[in-house]
């Protein structure tokens, strides 16, 4: 089992996702358009108007907080695919942002070396940046990932569950313990973990189907 690993999603990335709209067709410029208080791109998010919906969203990858994260997590319930897929990786943007500026470079190298599979050298960077910021939570839940790809599984566990506390509303570090759990041959508890993520956000359709898995070895192991 590998874990997602979610790279920083950049505005231009997510202005690209927008424009990739099916049947959008150009759109033309709207005076509405520009670079938008972070109060503006709140109100905005509350649109009629689609495209000013889509780039009310995109704003808030520059200029959104953690306290705009459950306007966000109930945007991944929105009867727009589109929305749905922006409005989950502004969270993960807000999420991986330590607001240091020592440590996050030290943050981003500890990604750049989970890319490059030098998971060893990735979990040591992560533990340096959690010693100088044990409040962030994004560190925690990239440490329990590198643990998971160095088969250190109750140490992922710990590490999933302390980002976990930082930040309850942690989908990703829920998918996290229920696959801990399931390496420790415990479906049961798996089964919690992963409802408790696709209660948070139910467009995590690989986790459907580790719950389905979980379920089964659940029921199995009753009988």
């Amino acid at each position: 089992m590998i874990l997602n690993v979610h790279i920083r999603v950049t505005a231009t990335l997510l202005a690209a996702l927008l424009c990739a709209a099916p049947g959008d067709g150009a759109v033309a410029a709207q005076p509405w358009k520009g670079n938008l208080t972070r109060a503006e791109a709140l109100r905005d998010t509350g649109s009629g108007q689609l495209e000013r919906r889509r780039h009310a969203y995109l704003r808030l990858a520059d200029v959104g907080t953690m306290e705009d994260i459950p306007l966000l997590l109930s945007a991944l319930r929105d009867e727009e695919e589109l929305i749905r897929g922006v409005a989950e990786q502004v969270i993960w943007g807000i999420w991986m942002r330590t607001g240091d500026s020592v440590a996050d470079p030290m943050f981003q190298t500890g990604l750049q070396l989970m890319q490059e599979k030098n998971y060893r050298g990735a979990r040591d960077k992560l533990s340096e940046v959690i010693e100088l910021k044990p409040e962030f939570a994004e560190a925690w839940n990239r440490r329990a990932e590198a643990n998971v790809l160095l088969d250190r599984w109750d140490d992922a566990f710990a590490d999933f569950h302390k980002a976990l506390e930082l930040n309850p509303y942690h989908f990703g570090a829920l998918e996290g313990m229920g696959h801990c759990r399931l390496n420790r041959n415990d479906p049961v508890g798996a089964v919690g973990y992963f409802r408790r993520a696709i209660e948070i956000n139910p467009n995590l359709w690989d986790v459907y189907e580790a719950l389905q898995r979980a379920e089964a070895a659940a029921e199995k192991s009753r009988t």
